[in-house]
């Protein structure tokens, strides 16, 4: 994935980020996620305690990301 292409997709909405080990992560707004040069740090409820945690996600393994319909 480009990495102005990912950013540009976050600032206009909610995004669904798709890697290519079956996992998907929604990004809400950009306040939720930062791209760097080779990873994407977003911050994702835990389903457990429902408290936010930091996933770093590899720029290299995104398969697809679209725009969700708010």
């Amino acid at each position: 994935m480009d990495r102005e292409a990912l950013t540009e997709l976050i600032k206009q909405g909610p995004v669904l980020v798709k890697m290519n080990n079956g996992d998907a992560y929604e990004i809400p707004s950009s306040e939720f996620a930062l791209v760097s040069d080779l990873h994407v740090y977003v911050l994702v409820r835990s389903e457990s305690d429902g408290k936010l945690r930091a996933k770093i996600l590899s720029l290299v393994a995104i398969c697809s990301a679209e725009t969700l319909v708010a």
